[in-house]
């Protein structure tokens, strides 16, 4: 006869199982969190190993936690020397009790404890090597070197909607004597969405070309909440951003990378927002020390450009009146020179005259005696030179057909008429 085998339900299995775990003691687990679900009795957490440069797990366990429980481990990691809350991709360390949940025959152990001196330390050696990558990178000062305008009033801010931050921050600038314009941009600025809502909202004022400066402010909440501002992301955003960025976060002792890498560090929103009030009064003292000192320039170089007319008009009319009295004197002595000169003349004019009609009573006679001379000369010159005259001596003339004289016999040839004048007539010939 066959023997009968033995079976379990499955329940009574599982049970079996969660009586033998319970034997075994509570141990210290490490791990990254890969998720929380917070319920309204119990919180559902997840941990994970993974190796270095992979984002896919090698081993997970889910956890589970009383809310009452977790209320006090939460406490507890707020209430640490740097406080912190549990969140997405932290390292923890959690003392767990092994246990199997039966309905869904899941492993999965129960949260006693934790560890925050660990998480501290792993926290630590995160923003320790953020920040020595950030500063090897000269990121720690990329945007500090950058020129804050002298009037920054349009202000790009960075914020939580409808917060005290964003009042304390607005009104302040509001009760300024200067007209500070505001572009927002709204963010999540606690929680796990706050590193990826600062980003598009620093990508969105990156935009508008108008701003002079951005900051970025949270009132001061819960401790806890600072770690989201050592973002390794958010740092570089900042530090090359094209605008000057401030940051009040609203912690007074505690400093995040993010105020690491900016502009300027304020201690809350009230102080960042009074650091631009203080920039422009600044530049508008210098305006005003500028222009008294233009207007203390300008008096004192009228007096002295007043001044030195005064003396250069005195001067000019000591000289006018100089020049005029000595021309006054040069016109008396013309005056006095040209009339002895004017009687001088007239007199040398007068004997000049007296001379001349001498001259030419006694001048007019020799004029026409001399004249008469020349006509006689030139009438006994005219009658000699006359043909006939040379004819009456006994000389001829011989004439051409054309009636010109014939100097030369080589003028003539064969043929020729000629007429040869003599005192008594005249006789023509043909030349042969």
């Amino acid at each position: 006869m066959e023997q009968e085998i033995r079976s379990y339900s499955v329940k009574s299995y599982l049970t079996s199982i969660k009586n033998k775990l319970s034997e075994t003691p509570a141990v210290w687990v490490h791990g990254v969190i890969t998720q929380i679900v917070e319920k309204p009795k119990i919180v559902y957490i997840t941990i994970a190993d993974f190796e270095e440069g992979d984002v896919k797990p090698i081993a997970t366990i889910s956890l589970s936690c009383f809310t009452g429980k977790y209320i006090a481990i939460r406490a507890k990691t707020e209430n640490a020397p740097k406080p912190f809350a549990l969140k997405e991709q932290m390292k923890v360390c959690f003392q767990i009790k092994a246990d199997v949940y039966i309905p869904a025959g899941k492993l999965q152990g129960q949260i006693l404890d934790v560890d925050p001196i660990y998480t501290l330390g792993e926290l630590a050696i995160t923003k320790s090597a953020i920040l020595k990558k950030l500063a090897v990178e000269g990121l720690l000062e990329k945007n500090k070197q950058l020129e804050l305008a002298k009037v920054p009033l349009r202000v790009g801010l960075i914020t939580g909607e409808t917060t005290a931050a964003y009042k304390d921050f607005t009104t302040r600038l509001e009760a300024s004597p200067f007209k500070f314009q505001i572009v927002t941009a709204y963010a999540k600025m606690q929680g796990n969405e706050t590193e990826a809502s600062v980003l598009e909202a620093l990508e969105k004022l990156r935009e508008d070309c108008g701003i002079d400066v951005v900051c970025i402010v949270r009132g001061g909440g819960s401790k806890t909440d600072l770690n989201y501002f050592d973002s390794e992301a958010l740092c570089r955003a900042v530090a090359n951003f094209p605008l000057p960025v401030f940051t009040g976060i609203g912690h007074e002792i505690d400093k995040s990378l993010l105020d690491e890498v900016a502009y300027l560090s304020c201690i809350t929103p009230t102080d960042c927002a009074k650091r631009l009030v203080e920039r422009v009064e600044e530049s508008w003292n210098e305006m005003l020390f500028t222009a008294r000192k233009i207007a203390e320039r300008s008096k004192s170089t009228l007096v002295e450009n007043n001044r030195k007319l005064s003396q250069m008009g005195n001067d000019l009319q000591r000289e006018v009146l100089f020049r005029v009295e000595k021309e006054k004197n040069r016109h008396s002595m013309m005056a006095a020179s040209l009339q002895k000169n004017t009687q001088f003349i007239f007199k040398a004019e007068d004997s000049r005259i007296s001379r001349n009609e001498e001259g030419l009573r006694q001048g007019s006679r020799k004029i026409l005696d001399l004249a008469k001379s020349k006509f006689t000369l030139l009438e006994v010159r005219t009658k000699n030179a006359d043909p006939q005259t040379a004819i009456n001596k006994g000389f001829t003339l011989t004439l051409d057909s054309q009636g010109k004289f014939i100097r030369n016999a080589k003028d003539l040839k064969s043929g020729d008429i000629l007429t040869t004048r003599f005192k008594d007539g005249s006789v023509s010939s043909i030349v042969k």
